[in-house]
């Protein structure tokens, strides 16, 4: 330890703990970045589980780690699809345990998912020359609840949540999904029993 030199101590018996303050960040709004929106990938490792994680295993995982969303992945870890927080905990399960013949918590992750196929992505470049509002609007006139980031090499890096901008800025969220297939308008109306 011959290569580090001590460090002057003070007499700390009559110290007081410090005050702690709120980090002066900005307030965000619709026209701020929409940099600061994005939940960067490479920063923050996402949630994952595969295709067969039943509903039940999902949304313990989601509740624990307070996620908006889950990335569904196949065997090989490869995304093939979306599922939200909301969707683990809606009438959409039942719908479809009914129309698969199965028990609700015997619904798979596969079953509820928005396959990749079907989501949209804008990339990061876009995104560092837009605002919230412009992500937001994107999703909106799209049906989405979630834009995929990527990065230069169309590799997916990040994701914005409509929810998680709702929840900061404390605005309302109008987006109407766009089915696009029949069986989506199919559950999508209720049917009286």
């Amino acid at each position: 330890m011959s290569n580090f030199k001590e460090l002057r101590t003070q007499n700390v018996s009559h110290g007081v703990i410090a005050s702690t303050f709120a980090d002066d960040q900005p307030l965000i709004d619709l026209s701020s970045p929409a940099l600061k929106m994005v939940n960067n990938f490479t920063q923050k490792t996402p949630i994952r589980a595969e295709y067969e994680t039943t509903i039940t295993e999902a949304l313990k995982q989601v509740s624990a780690q307070q996620s908006d969303y889950i990335l569904v992945t196949d065997e090989h870890q490869k995304l093939v699809g979306l599922v939200s927080s909301a969707d683990l905990q809606s009438s959409k399960i039942t719908i479809i345990a009914e129309r698969l013949n199965t028990p609700r918590s015997e619904v798979s992750l596969h079953d509820i998912m928005t396959p990749i196929s079907q989501l949209k992505g804008v990339s990061m470049q876009s995104l560092s020359y837009a605002c919230i509002g412009d992500a937001l609007q994107t999703m909106e006139h799209q049906g989405t609840m979630f834009l995929l980031v990527t990065a230069a090499s169309n590799e997916i890096c990040g994701l914005i949540s409509a929810r998680q901008i709702a929840k900061k800025l404390h605005i309302p969220l109008h987006i109407t999904p766009i089915a696009s297939s029949f069986s989506q308008v199919l559950e999508s109306i209720e049917h009286p029993h």
